[in-house]
């Protein structure tokens, strides 16, 4: 993962990734993109998903220098089919109290990664929690979060990143005011399966709903969480 700044005017030439795939989530500008049989324009906040020996070209068609988060994995799950994916409109979820949304699902990947964005508000926090299938990879946009890795607690400022290996507890917390933005890849594109049955839709990231599942509704979703192998282990604000 790597974050790419395109000037006005430039454009990368057509090309192919034959041993990865690629995809792109734009973080601020507009951009023309060609991908296999796509042709559209990107604004902030959307992306798309190149599967490997897919041709693809980029062109910054606005007036400002744009920034991109790309993505490239080595294709580890060819047995799923994979086409080119161009999303302007994702689902939104609150989970675990933080709204988050899926650009990219495995669905759509092959199972290759899902793409996910959380906005943290002030005060939010993740609790301390385990995936047992995926890897993560956290990119913070905007704020500032106190994150703990394992026995590791440090600060993640805006334009930084961390890892989590798979099995490793680790926890986010927005100790500031201001809504903390991040991206997330996670690794295989499993997790957004398990968001979309534990966690609530709403209509976008600033929508107020109540913010941590109800009693009634926590049984469930401990018994999705066995089943999808993310253990809670100390839940929010605890």
């Amino acid at each position: 993962m790597h974050v790419g700044f395109m000037q006005p005017g430039s454009v990368s030439e057509l090309h192919v990734h034959e041993d990865e795939v690629e995809s792109m989530y734009l973080i601020s500008g507009e951009l023309e993109v060609t991908v296999g049989d796509l042709q559209f324009r990107m604004r902030s906040g959307e992306s798309y998903f190149a599967p490997r020996n897919t041709l693809h070209r980029v062109r910054n068609a606005g007036t400002a220098e744009s920034r991109s988060l790309f993505i490239g994995t080595s294709c580890r799950f060819t047995c799923f089919s994979q086409k080119p994916v161009f999303k302007r409109e994702a689902e939104t979820y609150l989970f675990f109290g933080v709204p988050t949304v899926i650009h990219l699902s495995g669905s759509e990947t092959g199972k290759e990664f899902s793409l996910l964005e959380s906005y943290m508000p002030g005060g939010g926090d993740s609790g301390l929690h385990v995936h047992g299938n995926e890897d993560e990879c956290i990119y913070l946009l905007t704020g500032e979060l106190e994150v703990t890795i394992g026995d590791s607690p440090f600060t993640l400022k805006a334009g930084s990143s961390c890892f989590v290996p798979r099995n490793t507890p680790h926890r986010l917390c927005n100790k500031r005011v201001d809504t903390a933005r991040a991206m997330h890849l996670n690794t295989p594109g499993t997790l957004d399966s398990f968001m979309r049955l534990a966690g609530i839709r709403i209509k976008s990231p600033v929508e107020v709903v109540a913010a941590y599942p109800s009693p009634d509704q926590i049984g469930a979703i401990l018994l999705l969480s066995e089943e999808y192998d993310f253990q809670m282990l100390i839940p929010p604000g605890m």
